[in-house]
């Protein structure tokens, strides 16, 4: 998934989009955890559209 497959994505829903990338990686990990860990971690609005623009930028390991 990159941001050209959800372009829009990372600016409507930086949050959702964060929790789905690492949700496809790191499986074992409740999505609602993440939701919770993203939100902390990413601040603000423009802050998390930044992490949520780099993570889907970023190719899968």
């Amino acid at each position: 998934m990159t941001t050209a497959d959800h372009p829009d994505r990372a600016v409507a829903d930086p949050i959702g989009l964060i929790t789905d990338l690492i949700a496809d990686i790191e499986r074992e990990l409740d999505p609602d955890t993440i939701r919770a860990v993203a939100t902390t971690v990413a601040g603000g609005r423009a802050k998390s559209r930044r992490l949520a623009q780099a993570l889907a930028g970023r190719p899968p390991f």
